[in-house]
This record gives C-alpha cells, structure tokens and sequence, in this order.
C-alpha cells in the first residue's frame, strides 16, 4: 500500500510537471514520505475495504491538491504549504462522502494552527505546533520548553499558550478541576485525581495554563511494565493514539476558546521524550507522534562540533523517515570559551551536509546557550530522589542548591566525605562563612562525626552565623564478602536530628550506600526541574531566553490560509 502510493506521488509530480509547476513538483517530493503517513494516520480510523479505497482516496487528495496549484498565484510557494490546506483536505473528504468527526479531526491535524496576523483580505498567517525533541537524554529539552512557554505567554497571553506532553514517563498524581466551558469530554463536572507528567504540573503551574486540563496535557503515562502490556496485545496501539489525538484537539480547542480569535496568535508547545526514537517500542516514538499532529521539530543537541552534529543527524533521519519537518536547532551547554567557534562551525555544517536536493536552505539554528553550572547543581530534592529517601531535618532546605563539582586547589568544596576524627572535622566547618554550601557525608557508625554537626550548627545559630551545609549518613555496609546490608541509625541520635525541625539543619540518609558510592551518585546526578523549585526554573527560564531567535522560529513555523476554509 505504502508502494502504491508513493507511485501516486511520483504520477502526480509528472503531471504537476506538464501543468506548469516543475518547482512546486520537485518540493512535494521531499513531502511524500509526510503526506503519505498523515493521510494513513487518518485513513486506518475508518474501516475501508481494502488498501485500494486508501490509494484512490490518497490519489483524490492530489488530484484537488493539483487543481488548487494550477489555480494559485503562487504554485511554488503553495507547494509546501498545500498539504495543510483546509479546503483541500475538506474537498477530499467530501467526495468520500466522510463524517463530520474525520473531517474535524483530518482538518486540525492538518490545520494544526491557530489565527495570527491577517495578510490579505482572502489569507491569513497560521501557526503549526511546535514539538521539542533531543538528541539524547539530558541535553535541556525541558529548558528549551521552558524558554519558549515563557516568551509565547508574555508576547501572546498564557490563554493564549497550550502545552502537551503526549507522551510522559515519570509521573505525579494532582488534581484536575474541571474548566469552564469545558471542551472535552470528561464525565467528571467536580474534578478528579489524575497521573500526569512531572513536566506537566510544571509547565502549567508556572505559567499558568489553567485553561488547559492536566489530563489533555499527558495523555500517554508509560510506567514500568507498559513496554511488556504493549507488546502482548492488552494495548490498543489505535486507541492510544487516539487519546493523544483528543487530547490535543482539545488543548486547541480550549486555547481558541479562552483566548483566540482572528485577531490573536496562539500557539501549542509539545514537549517530547528523550531522543526522537524514545517510545518507538509501543509505537508512540516523538517522530511518529510529531508527524500525526503535524508538528514542527524543534533538536536540541549538547554543545561540541563532530559528536554533535553525529547525534543530530542520527536524529534528523527519523525526522526525515516520518516525514516531519525540522523547524531549527538549538546548541545547549556549549563552554563559554568556545561559544563563537561552536555557532560558526555547526552552522557551516548544517548548511552544508542538510541543504536539500533542489538547493532548499538548511533549518537554521535557532539559538546557542552557553553553559550555566548553577542549573546543573543538585538541590537537596534531587538527592532525596536519588537515595530514595526524605530529610529527617531542614525539610525547610530541600530547594538549596549545591555546587558539588566545585573545588579550590584541587580539593572539593561543595561536598566532602568524612574520614578524619571528630576534631579535624569541626575545624573544617569553622572555617567556613556563612555563605558556605557543603554536602558532607559520613558513615552511621561516626555518631561523632553526626551530633559534632548538630552542635556545629546550634553554635553558629547562637551567633547569627548562617549555616547552609548539609550531612548525608550512609547506612550501608559490606562484610567484604560481597554481601551487603544496612546497619540502622541509632534511634536517640535519630531523635536529636529530628528535634532540629524542618529549619535546622539538612540531614538525610542513604540507605544501603557506603560513602564512597553516595559521592559518586551524587557528583554525577542530572538534576531535574521540580514545580517547587521556582528559583531554579526562573533561573533557567531566564538564561535561556536571550539566546534564542523566536522571531525566526514563528516564521518558520507559520503558513498562510484562506480564511474562508
């Protein structure tokens, strides 16, 4: 079938070609892997015959297409843009004979877009979703989201602003208040608990997209065992889809309800999952799911040169096989020094190895961010996720960040392990100042080493001397045998760090850690936006703005309409 219609593609391109629009031809060529799985997607909804009714249906959607081009003014510039055509697509439906709900349906994911400025009295510019993908995990993905919520809210209005997280891995229970004029449809009139993304509450709490239900902005949870489910046949792969599908439609519907209008921009902001290939394995991979809302990408790559532009263009072939469209790319993390060689050299790369066949320019890059350590320094959250494991005093601190890769002469001084007597240890603590962040860790067996930091504490708080160091206990142990196990911290040493309450002092353990392997889980942890850590997301929403070109991304995310359609 897929065969077939290609060789549809190819006959329409030849009598595109007689009909006067050899430019418009050659670009619908690099368009037909996109059109191909869009139409597909929609097609497999409905129950045709057999693959032929998909071939004609697929042949009638050109044939209108190429009615329109021989009839526009601008054939080349519609050639890129026809396949979104409104009118089109409804003239195709039509003909089948469709229902309302696949035209709905075929003409949003197609439409994708939300009105902006109006250019002619026939036209208007339209937006099409923005989706933002990595190379690979950890590269600032949420960052690169975070920046472009923030900047869309402030120039366009957070109503007018959507987000989607189609499809989620770590997830949160929060409750879900029914809107007004709710567009989806949900039973529940009083609200409900829902499982949804850590990103999304923290998208939707910051910026306040309360116009927005939690439950259309993650869709798909894959928790663990999902792969498994999935692949025995108890997941539908159609209706998990489908859910995404609705949700979406439902953000759109929702963002033009609260705030579009003819006269207003609205935008979606779709936050994928890892690199481009993440969630393949149950058929929701950030490619496929960018091409069925018919999504632009936006890469986001870690700062270098060789490696870079290797992960980038492992990623771009994806892209490419889905047929989606790569909007532009973001360089992350990149070392200040090598800010202005890393920008000129990845873009003479991308310039070169991505132009298209015809001479089509390269997607630009969009921004280049250098490298900000505060963004990568671990709060006392990140550490309680990382041992698993709550503070049992300073619960006050949890958000205080720590520069634990920081040193001086060689020597760290944002975390230290113990393994000097009581007495060595308290000098190194009354060194400090007052604005001195240390982690220090010890073994359960050093109740010295532990009631000495208590009372370290108490001293400087008696005279107004700030304290902002931390103490991680490690319960593990290892008889040297290779068999490990957990000794317990004495229950009276327990209550005197307890008695400190949630503002003394940060003190947490690690079971089943020894010191050693505790600093290593730390030192090389990736800290992970929290919705409470509104410093740290202000932070990063702030440093990451001013180096992206957002003008350029709406204008190569936009398109023009007839309004009419």
């Amino acid at each position: 079938e897929k065969q077939s219609c290609h060789q549809a593609v190819n006959r329409e391109q030849s009598s595109l070609k007689f009909c006067g629009a050899e430019q418009s031809s050659l670009q619908l060529q690099g368009q037909k892997h996109k059109y191909f799985y869009l139409l597909s997607s929609v097609f497999s909804k409905w129950p045709f015959g057999d693959a032929w009714d998909t071939l004609q249906t697929h042949i009638i959607i050109m044939s209108s297409i190429r009615f329109v081009q021989q009839n526009a003014s601008n054939a080349t510039a519609f050639a890129l843009k026809g396949v979104h055509h409104r009118s089109v697509i409804a003239t195709s439906f039509s003909v089948m004979g469709m229902h309302r709900p696949a035209l709905t349906l075929a003409a949003h994911r197609h439409y994708s877009a939300s009105p902006a400025i109006q250019s002619s009295s026939s036209t208007t510019i339209r937006q099409r979703p923005i989706y933002v993908c990595a190379t690979r995990q950890h590269v600032g993905k949420t960052s690169v989201s975070l920046a472009l919520v923030s900047h869309f809210t402030k120039r366009f209005g957070s109503e007018n602003v959507g987000y989607i997280k189609a499809v989620g891995q770590q997830c949160m229970r929060v409750w879900d208040e029914p809107l007004d004029n709710d567009t989806n449809d949900a039973d529940d009139e009083a609200g409900q608990y829902v499982l949804v993304d850590k990103d999304v509450k923290l998208i939707r709490d910051h910026f306040g997209l309360s116009h927005v239900r939690y439950q259309d902005m993650s869709p798909v949870l894959i928790p663990q065992g999902y792969t498994k489910s999935y692949l025995d046949g108890e997941i539908n792969h159609q209706d998990q889809m489908a859910d995404i599908r609705r949700a979406y439609l439902n953000i759109v519907k929702a963002t033009k309800l609260r705030g579009g209008n003819h006269n207003n921009h609205f935008i979606t902001i779709c936050e994928g999952t890892g690199h481009v290939g993440v969630g393949s394995v149950v058929g929701s991979g950030n490619a496929r799911i960018a091409a069925e809302l018919g999504a632009d990408v936006v890469l986001v790559a870690n700062g270098g040169l060789g490696s870079t532009f290797d992960e980038l263009e492992l990623n771009r072939a994806l892209c490419l096989q889905y047929g989606v469209n790569i909007a532009g790319v973001v360089i992350n993390k990149v070392q200040p020094d090598k800010y202005d060689q890393t920008k000129e050299y990845l873009t003479k790369a991308i310039d070169q190895m991505w132009k298209g066949p015809n001479g089509e320019p390269a997607p630009p890059i969009l921004g280049v961010v250098p490298d900000r350590p505060y963004l990568g320094c671990p709060a006392l959250a990140d550490v309680e996720s990382t041992f698993g494991t709550v503070l049992l005093s300073g619960s006050d601190h949890r958000y205080r960040h720590y520069d634990v890769g920081s040193n001086v002469q060689g020597r760290s001084i944002g975390m230290s392990m113990i393994t000097t007597d009581l007495a060595a240890f308290l000098r190194t603590m009354q060194r400090q100042d007052g604005d001195a962040r240390t982690i220090f860790i010890c073994h359960v067996t050093r109740d010295d080493v532990i009631l000495g930091f208590l009372a370290e504490y108490r001293r400087k708080t008696r005279r107004g001397i700030p304290f902002q160091s931390a103490l991680v206990i490690c319960t593990g142990c290892d008889d040297g045998g290779g068999n490990k196990s957990d000794i317990e911290l004495s229950p009276e040493v327990c209550d005197m760090i307890r008695d400190a309450g949630p503002a003394g002092p940060p003190v947490l353990r690690a079971p089943g850690y020894s010191p050693a392997d505790a600093a290593k889980h730390i030192r090389t942890m990736t800290p992970k936006f929290n919705a409470n850590d509104e410093r740290r997301v202000t932070k990063a929403t702030e440093h990451y703005e001013p180096f992206i070109d957002f003008d350029l991304l709406i204008d190569r995310t936009t398109y023009a309409s007839d309004i009419a359609a």
